[in-house]
């Protein structure tokens, strides 16, 4: 049990941090910025309409990233983030360019005090639901930040990758017309 309760702190308060991240023991990583995508491509319009998927095998994970509104939060983050990295959003169908699916997968690695593992993700597809790309993001091992940082540095290295994405980059410079945005 306690090791359960030790799991559970770190999943909520640190997101993909360990339990050392929020007491402190460790030095704390500042909040990096995001890359802006480039000049030709600034103001691809995302689409953003629903919370990202918590994908454990844990029913506890899930029902305590509910409880503490996980889903919720690491969406708003992650729009920020977008808009600090050139894109435009949209949270309702309508014009747009790109849809965007996140999910924050947690994995456990061994029973005896448990590494937790968290990989932050992001989906975009293009208007007819073909896979344009999945970006991850894992966050690294020993890396800690402020408990109140937690999403802004996971959400700001996410959109970096995007950002930074040969495969995002091509399909966005591809697109017949540069910004072709459609309606749902």
């Amino acid at each position: 049990m306690k090791r359960r309760v030790a799991v559970l702190f770190a999943f909520v308060f640190a997101i993909g941090a360990c339990h050392d991240n929020v007491l402190g023991t460790a030095s704390k990583t500042p909040v990096p910025a995001v890359h802006r995508i480039p000049a030709d491509v600034e103001g691809t319009v995302i689409l953003i309409d629903r919370d990202p998927i918590i994908e454990s095998k844990d029913p506890n994970h899930l029902e305590r990233a509910k409880e503490k509104n996980v889903p919720h939060d690491y969406r708003a983050a992650m729009i920020s983030a977008f808009e600090l990295a050139g894109f435009r959003v949209v949270e309702t169908a309508g014009k747009h360019d790109v849809v965007a699916k996140l999910a924050l997968a947690v994995e456990e690695e061994g029973s005896f005090n448990p590494k937790v593992h968290q990989t932050y993700r992001c989906g975009l597809y293009d208007k007819a639901g073909a896979l344009v790309a999945q970006v991850d993001w894992r966050w690294p091992e020993g890396v800690y930040v402020d408990a109140f940082d937690v999403y802004a540095f996971a959400t700001h290295n996410l959109a970096t990758e995007v950002a930074t994405s040969r495969q995002v980059l091509a399909w966005l410079r591809g697109r017949k017309g540069g910004h072709d945005t459609v309606a749902p």
